[in-house]
């Protein structure tokens, strides 16, 4: 009961920051599975990196950035892997997520006015964002599915209404608003918000294969103006089974986003749930201790708060984790550039608070990120999962911790849970 009440509520507050409340249809849970795909050869840990410090508006070490030629490590991946990231399979009945190379990122397939779009799912901001056809016609011809609003039987512009996100001082991306039918698993949300970019920065457009973005954070920092609009979860929770969303995302293997439902095969023992500080539109979350390997509990004597974010591919920790988990790493160096260490070095586990009860345990392969250069054998260099937030405000936990854990996003009860993979 006092779950359901404080759902009501926080629906209630929501209301105030949007424009009209859409209608939903659809069934009660839907499940948006995901399988594997090639990758973009671009996609370095250094620029991994570098792109969450954009997203967090932190500072990019000069060593860091893709102006410096000590950006343009090589990862040494498998390549050959020729599959079409547009295809969808269709043997279970699910939406399938195609998962790059390296797991650098997650995509999965959405309908926008019934065009088919590669999106990412990101519960570190709370834009629903496409190419549209506003971009120059030498942009929209890059390899992105170019939204069409002319094409939609369904689209209503929203007038006077725009919307830009900054990362940083380089990444951008910023056009027009309407509303439109969006559908994913069958789910569908009528009078969606929907960003069209008519202009992006070319760290957006390198990334052929993803076609934009769907926020899972809260609408409090959505980026329309002049009012804020609702996400597509906020949009759809009250027709769920359940209000909830949960990621069962694996490394190499095929994982799924699920909405409405929790799937008790999926996760060992049971959920622990802690409280989230939504006051800043992030699922966010205390991190106070640690540990390295089978080493005794740290505490963290700064601790920022955590975001959870599948968004983000690494981890960013702050300094004093960071630094005692790898000088437990023979022959690891923290640079400007990112923490390396040898690929043959047998990485110790990470275990992490989340909340004030539960440890995740990120197991130590989890942590090898990619190969960076350096040939194979004993001159390998790879690049950590682990690294540092700079000294920034909160830390961020991505997909290399997300791949060790399911994670129940609850907005109903503003908590999120965790539990060990099965």
């Amino acid at each position: 009961m006092r779950g359901r009440l404080l759902y009501l509520l926080v629906a209630l507050s929501l209301s105030t920051v949007v424009l009209a409340a859409p209608t939903k249809t659809g069934r009660g849970s839907f499940k948006i599975q995901r399988r594997r795909i090639s990758a973009r050869s671009s996609n370095s840990g250094a620029a991994e990196l570098e792109k969450a410090y954009r997203k967090y508006g932190w500072d990019v070490p000069a060593a860091l950035s893709s102006k410096s030629s000590t950006h343009k490590s090589l990862a040494l991946g498998d390549k050959n892997d020729e599959s079409d990231p547009k295809e969808v399979d269709d043997d279970s009945g699910n939406i399938p997520a195609d998962e790059e190379e390296g797991d650098v990122s997650f995509l999965s397939p959405i309908t926008i006015g019934g065009q088919p779009m590669m999106m990412n799912f990101d519960t570190g901001s709370s834009d629903l964002w496409v190419f549209g056809t506003g971009l120059p016609a030498e942009q929209q011809a890059l390899g992105h599915s170019v939204f069409n609003p002319a094409k939609s039987r369904t689209f209503k512009p929203l007038q006077g209404a725009s919307w830009k996100i900054t990362y940083g001082d380089e990444s951008f991306a910023g056009g027009t608003v309407g509303t439109d039918t969006v559908d994913i698993g069958g789910a569908k949300v009528e009078g969606q918000a929907i960003e069209m970019a008519t202009t992006v920065a070319d760290s957006f457009l390198e990334d052929t294969k993803a076609d934009g973005l769907v926020g899972l954070a809260f609408g409090t920092i959505n980026t329309v103006k002049p009012q804020k609009q609702k996400t597509f979860f906020e949009n759809v929770m009250p027709s769920l089974d359940l209000p909830v969303f949960t990621a069962n995302l694996r490394h190499h293997e095929v994982g799924s986003y699920e909405f409405g439902k929790i799937d008790a095969s999926k996760f060992e023992g049971p959920i622990t749930y802690t409280p989230i500080d939504a006051s800043r539109g992030f699922w966010q979350v205390d991190s106070k201790s640690f540990a390295v390997g089978k080493g005794e509990t740290q505490t963290n004597p700064n601790a920022t708060p955590a975001i959870i974010d599948t968004g983000t591919t690494l981890i960013l920790a702050d300094d004093a984790v960071v630094q005692a988990y790898w000088s437990q790493v023979a022959g690891a160096q923290m640079q400007e550039a990112g923490v390396h260490f040898p690929c043959d070095t047998q990485l110790p586990d990470f275990r992490v608070a989340l909340g004030p009860t539960y440890m995740a345990t990120v197991p130590g392969d989890l942590l090898n990120y990619m190969r960076t250069g350096g040939g194979r054998g004993a001159k390998a260099v790879c690049f950590g999962g682990l690294q540092s937030n700079k000294g920034g405000s909160r830390q961020i936990y991505g997909d290399v911790l997300l791949k060790s854990q399911f994670v129940v996003f609850d907005g109903g009860n503003l908590t999120v849970g965790f539990a060990p993979h099965k």
